[in-house]
């Protein structure tokens, strides 16, 4: 072993050099797979959402609040994430006008600062389709911070 040693001296110091440098990469992989594995599904998007929390109880006001509404059949309310989807179902002689005032009421349910953290989506549905409603079911969904809903394309007027 020492006469190889000797004879190759600057390969078997390369070959180190290199066992180790590979052993770094690996270690250095492995460390960031470990890392991202760990972290949240949504990663910070969600920074700053303990600021404008919306609690059950909230939501189930909120659920109330609509259902008070003229032509609405029942309405749920889920949360995920920075997105709050709003599904809501209208009586069969609903026109689509009446429809998207409702939807644009559920806005005036939000603080400003709420309005500018959460998106908004909309899905409308009748309980009964006919074929005078080939419009529905209709999607809106208004952005984080936007003035307005922007609904599906077949919420023509």
């Amino acid at each position: 072993m020492k006469k190889f040693y000797k004879e190759n001296r600057i390969f078997v110091i390369l070959m180190g050099i290199a066992l180790v440098c590979i052993a770094i990469i690996i270690a250095m992989m492995a460390g960031y797979v470990v890392r991202s594995s760990k972290g949240d599904k949504y990663g910070n998007r969600l920074d700053g959402i303990s600021d404008v929390e919306i609690k059950s109880e909230d939501v189930t006001k909120m659920e109330e609040s609509i259902l008070e509404k003229p032509k609405v059949q029942d309405v749920t309310i889920n949360i995920h994430g920075k997105i709050i989807n709003f599904n809501i179902d209208f009586e069969n002689d609903a026109t689509l006008e009446e429809v998207k005032n409702v939807s644009i009421g559920c806005m005036e349910l939000f603080e400003e600062n709420y309005l500018n953290f959460y998106a908004l989506q909309f899905l409308i549905t009748k309980s009964s389709l006919e074929e005078s409603s080939s419009n529905f079911p209709i999607i809106g969904y208004r952005n984080a911070g936007a003035a307005t809903i922007t609904w599906s394309h077949n919420a023509k007027n």
